[in-house]
């Protein structure tokens, strides 16, 4: 009796460890938070995934590399499912996510507004609204030969007396060695154009870009655009000159004088005489020579809601993204030629040739982030090449007067058709 007894209790007690067996085995196991997924441009990875490589709390932060240069198609198109929560771009994009609704506004505390680039900032704003953080900046500044020139000139008539005379001395061939060619460069020669009291566009009470305040052949632009024509029959400024054409000239210290970018630094590191980096000299007193500045950040996307990650995405990128350590971080591995955004970090960097880059940025202006602005850049870019084309220009007045027009034209909206009215029988 002991015995059975016993089996029943020992039957009793394995048929209830089976059935706790049967439920640990069976009972599904928590999923982990789904993972923010970031987009960059492939030469961007390295410096995402060194940015994010933490996570965020205990949920993952992947990268994906993807061309960038589509990514408004990419996003109208894309399953939902597959679409990112967070894209590095450029801030000239903004426009086009923001009109779109493929990214969303974002908060930056008044610390994390104070600790980054007020310019930069303002290159993704869009109407009311900041779309994206940036990571990194840049702009183009004047460099001088200083073998060449060993004081710098305090004014752009200064400037332009010494690099005639150096050409007539015979130390030089390229007096001011600024690239347009053959398709103009609005943004090289920028400075110059904001110098005379030109602008590309207005801004509204909001201080986002207001494409009907077109600038650029306001009434004092008007007033100071003839120094274009004394520029153009001295010899001092010509179109012909392309990006190429004018660094060859610096590096051979054949010009005394060049307008360029961060992006020929490993350029400016190969010369073997001295120079130095400063912002264009003071063309028209009171009228500051400012120069465009690019930017490129983060941005989150619509998608990010629906993904159930959007407060993660956004603190990652409006917070965690915008430290000191987290710029550093990003800027160390980035192939973009340009400073951080956050001036901490920006004030760290070794790199004493950039940091005279982003000291010549005072004054700077934001790059238009609008698309009216492809349209608008190739009219002001094609004003500066005819004025400045040598014996055949097309004077100042006329060529930026009609700038202006092709502009307007240009965002002029086309009214639809009227409906036919029907044939009366």
């Amino acid at each position: 009796m002991k015995f059975r007894q016993g089996t029943k209790v020992g039957g009793l007690f394995i048929a209830i460890a089976a059935l706790l067996s049967t439920f640990l085995i069976s009972a599904p196991a928590q999923a982990a938070p789904r993972a923010i997924l970031v987009w960059v441009d492939a030469q961007y990875k390295d410096a995402a995934m060194a940015l994010f490589a933490k996570g965020y709390k205990k949920r993952a932060v992947k990268v994906r590399a993807h061309d960038m240069s589509t990514i408004v198609t990419d996003l109208q198109s894309i399953d939902p499912n597959k679409a990112p929560d967070i894209i590095l771009v450029e801030n000239d994009q903004t426009a086009n996510l923001a009109s779109a609704a493929l990214v969303i506004p974002l908060e930056l505390t008044p610390a994390t507004s104070r600790a980054l680039s007020t310019v930069a900032i303002d290159s993704f704003k869009y109407g009311e609204s900041i779309f994206g953080v940036p990571m990194q900046r840049q702009n183009v500044a004047l460099v001088t030969n200083a073998d060449l020139i060993p004081t710098a000139p305090k004014t752009f008539a200064k400037l332009s007396k010494l690099a005639l005379k150096t050409v007539a001395d015979g130390k030089a061939e390229i007096p001011f060695a600024l690239p347009q060619g053959i398709d103009g460069d609005a943004y090289s020669t920028y400075p110059l154009f904001a110098g005379l009291g030109g602008y590309a566009y207005g801004t509204n009470s909001f201080g986002a870009i207001n494409t009907n305040k077109i600038g650029i052949n306001n009434k004092k632009f008007v007033k100071n655009q003839g120094l274009i024509n004394a520029w153009n029959s001295s010899g001092l400024i010509n179109s012909a000159l392309s990006a190429d054409d004018a660094r060859a000239a610096f590096v051979a210290g054949k010009s005394p004088f060049w307008v360029t970018g961060p992006e020929d630094i490993a350029t400016l590191k190969t010369v073997t005489f001295r120079y130095r980096i400063t912002p264009v000299p003071t063309i028209v007193k009171g009228i500051n020579t400012s120069p465009f500045m690019k930017s490129m950040g983060f941005m989150v996307t619509s998608f990010a809601s629906a993904h159930k990650v959007q407060p993660a995405s956004k603190d990652l990128v409006a917070n965690n993204s915008t430290t000191s350590k987290a710029q550093t971080t990003f800027y160390s591995a980035s192939p973009y030629v340009g400073l951080p955004a956050n001036s901490a970090a920006a004030a760290a960097s070794p790199d004493r040739v950039l940091l005279a880059f982003g000291s010549a940025a005072l004054g700077a202006i934001p790059y238009p982030n609008v698309p009216e602005w492809g349209a608008a850049s190739a009219s002001l870019g094609g004003a500066w090449r005819d004025s400045t084309r040598g014996g055949d220009a097309i004077p100042a007045a006329k060529a930026f007067s009609s700038a202006k027009a092709q502009v307007v034209v240009a965002q002029t909206p086309v009214p639809a058709p009227a409906p036919e009215t029907p044939a009366i029988p």
